[in-house]
């Protein structure tokens, strides 16, 4: 059988090829996959790095990207789930509905089904809690443990929910978060559904978004659920990534209790909890998220990112921009590192992560596509895009004035990534990015399937209409 051989350059994990042991995607120099001392146990996370150009021109700072992808597996070992009756830790979900005139009919009907049958989903030592907001904000159901009676008693209040008047949406957020830190465990999710505008209390994004990002520095995943074409995807895209969760648009009223589901059994079954990257990288670099939902921290050469919970069965790919200072010719340098987390049974874990490495050539042997991975290109070109589709609507959101310009930096950054696949791929990519922002900026339906589309794409989320 073929031993696995890692590229040292660009960072792809392939079959031992026949003859010269050479990459296969880039040229560069293969060695055999470290093996793990024996009796060390392997992570059952997948971690890889990739580099989307392996050769610099010497003597002159550039920017290269790294991808690092991380996959979970659809089951934890049997060993690091919780010695209990359960499969899963106990959870503390607060549901927060938006209650305002808007919601009145089927809309309101299928949330508060929905929540029904999340409370059927929960388990004893769970805990649950409801939080309402229009004019004003409610805790029809404080938090309980489910024991005895607590479910009927749930169905009970949920009867005697009706809709009407306005949105308070960021008074809703803040009681939904005081209510999850009550009875705080080491899964906490508050879930926000929203149709409208927040239009009664604080509406700036940032504000709200502040808000869910202590939340989430407390220990609570913050996700929320959009339903239909009236309510602001902006914020609640902006709320979900500060808060560390997830954001859906829901086309209509009879998807919100799959979503609903969906999301409570995401965060339910915890694949890995605090993740984090952990880089050394070349003196001088700069190492630049390129999204809000993965924060980078660097002191020197050392670089760790946030990459903050991830549920099972998912795969996340997170893209870095790294700033290089120029080396001199015929040298290389090397970027490696590890990944740490918490499995769902309170378990410290590490993986290694793999080399990849840019060599400096001189200026007369460089050339713009030298050492291009086109496949990792491929991929940094799709989150440069969500994160573009992302930044427009925030700056829709909070300074409409400033849009055009936004608009044109993001259509210029995608065609000057874009001209490494050529000049005829930069040019449809600017006219596809264009026509994207043109929809966006025209008809409500397209700008919250983009914005949920590049949320998707940025957090590796699912589609649970399926």
């Amino acid at each position: 059988m073929a031993k696995l051989m890692r590229c040292e350059y660009c960072g792809l994990l392939q079959d031992e090829p026949q003859g010269v042991k050479q990459c296969s995607r880039c040229g560069g120099a293969l060695d055999f996959e470290n093996q793990l001392p024996t009796g060390q146990v392997a992570s059952y996370l997948q971690v890889q790095m990739e580099l989307d150009q392996v050769a610099a021109p010497a003597g002159q700072n550039v920017e290269r990207y790294l991808l690092v992808t991380i996959r979970t597996p659809k089951e934890v070992p049997p060993g690091e789930l919780p010695a209990a009756t359960h499969s899963r830790p106990p959870v503390n979900f607060s549901a927060v509905l938006d209650i305002s005139g808007s919601m009145q009919g089927e809309k309101i009907e299928q949330a508060v089904t929905a929540v029904r049958q999340a409370v059927r989903y929960l388990h004893s030592g769970d805990v649950f809690s409801l939080v309402t907001f229009n004019n004003e904000v409610a805790c029809p159901f404080e938090p309980t443990r489910m024991e005895g009676e607590t479910p009927q008693a749930i169905h009970d209040c949920l009867q005697t929910i009706h809709a009407g008047g306005m949105t308070a949406l960021d008074g809703g957020l803040e009681r939904g978060i005081e209510k999850a830190l009550i009875h705080k465990l080491d899964t906490n999710l508050v879930l926000l559904l929203s149709d409208g505008q927040a239009n009664v209390g604080e509406t700036d994004l940032e504000v709200i978004g502040a808000r869910a990002l202590q939340a989430h520095s407390q220990g609570v995943i913050v996700s929320t659920l959009g339903v239909g074409l009236d309510y602001n995807e902006a914020l609640l895209a902006e709320i979900a990534t500060q808060g560390g969760g997830r954001f859906y648009h829901i086309q209509h009223a009879g998807q919100i209790p799959a979503y609903l589901a969906g999301e409570l059994g995401e965060v339910a079954r915890l694949a890995a909890r605090e993740v984090r990257i952990h880089l050394t990288i070349p003196a001088g670099a700069t190492l630049i998220p390129l999204t809000a939902a993965y924060p980078v921290t660097q002191n020197g050469a050392e670089a760790e990112i946030s990459a903050g919970e991830i549920p099972l069965d998912t795969e996340l790919e997170i893209p870095l921009r790294l700033a290089l200072v120029g080396g001199a010719a015929g040298t290389k340098t090397s970027i490696e590192g590890w990944l740490t987390f918490r499995s769902p049974v309170g378990h410290d874990l590490e993986v290694p992560l793999n080399r990849v490495t840019v060599r400096f050539l001189s200026q007369g042997q460089f050339g713009l596509r030298l050492g291009v991975v086109a496949p990792v290109v491929e991929r940094v070109l799709t989150q440069m895009r969500a994160a573009s589709i992302l930044t427009i609507a925030r700056v829709a959101a909070r300074k409409p004035g400033q849009v055009d310009q936004q608009a044109s930096s993001s259509i210029e950054t995608l065609r000057a990534y874009a001209t490494l696949l050529g000049e005829e791929r930069a040019e449809q990519e600017s006219r596809d990015i264009s026509k994207r922002i043109s929809d966006m900026r025209s008809q409500s339906y397209a700008s919250k399937q983009s914005v949920s589309a590049a949320f998707m794409a940025s957090r590796g989320s699912k589609d649970f209409s399926k």
